[in-house]
């Protein structure tokens, strides 16, 4: 069984759409989706002209067996999220104006109107984003693999917070082990390649690099979207247990 692996598409139907025909070259089983579908972020993208969140989600609903709620994805559908438990939204949250919800974050979570762009999603769009869920249990001949946006606790990545270090991610190997899986995947980082990380240390994989994964990993992987880095996508290979990343061209 081959599992292809996207995440942060970011409204650029461009470069998804050139994932997906790589993509179905690889003959894979099952595609997944790790969020952030849309939010085209002016500080940080340049493909302005050619954005299309609608058209990328279609995309999205027509082509992956499961997709999960970004940050941005959570914004742009008025998401109150159900696991945040470093921040207490108030269920009027998306009724406040903006100066009474940056005084509340304080700093804390992202306020994706300071510079996302609205995504001119359709109702049914919106109504699609509401129905998703913040991370999935996969099923696998080798176990169960946690799929989410980013990781425990911020699990879809509202937080303003990064991990770097391996023992920053302890908390989220508990949480993947209580859901009974082995190991787990997610993006937002934007990572170039994907990022391993194990129980003392993490390692960098370059595009086009293989690994050989196992039980307790935590894989970060790239985004569709370019922004200045290369993007691309991951393929897991479940009875090989290897993962490798392709660049988009």
């Amino acid at each position: 069984m081959k599992i292809a692996i996207i995440s942060d598409i970011h409204e650029d139907i461009i470069h998804l759409k050139a994932a997906l025909k790589m993509i179905e070259k690889q003959r894979v089983d099952q595609l997944v989706c790790l969020g952030d579908i849309s939010g085209y972020s002016v500080p940080y993208y340049n493909h302005l002209d050619t954005r299309n969140a609608h058209e990328c989600l279609q995309l999205i609903r027509s082509n992956c067996s499961y997709v999960v709620l970004g940050n941005h994805d959570i914004h742009a559908a008025g998401i109150i999220p159900e696991n945040s438990p470093f921040f207490g939204y108030p269920s009027n949250w998306y009724q406040l104006d903006y100066q009474e919800r940056k005084k509340m974050a304080s700093g804390k979570i992202w306020l994706h109107e300071e510079n996302d762009m609205d995504p001119l999603y359709t109702r049914d769009d919106i109504e699609y984003i509401r129905s998703l869920p913040e991370y999935v249990v996969l099923s696998t001949a080798m176990g169960n693999i946690l799929l989410s946006h980013y990781v425990y606790p911020n699990l879809s990545g509202i937080g303003k917070t990064f991990f770097t270090y391996s023992d920053e991610f302890r908390k989220h190997s508990d949480f993947t082990r209580q859901k009974n899986c082995r190991l787990s995947f997610f993006g937002h980082t934007h990572t170039t390649g994907f990022l391993k990380v194990m129980h003392k240390k993490t390692r960098k994989y370059g595009f086009g690099k293989v690994a050989a994964i196992s039980e307790d990993h935590a894989i970060s992987v790239p985004s569709i979207a370019l922004n200045g880095k290369r993007n691309g996508f991951c393929v897991f290979d479940v009875e090989e247990r290897t993962l490798q990343s392709f660049s988009i061209y």
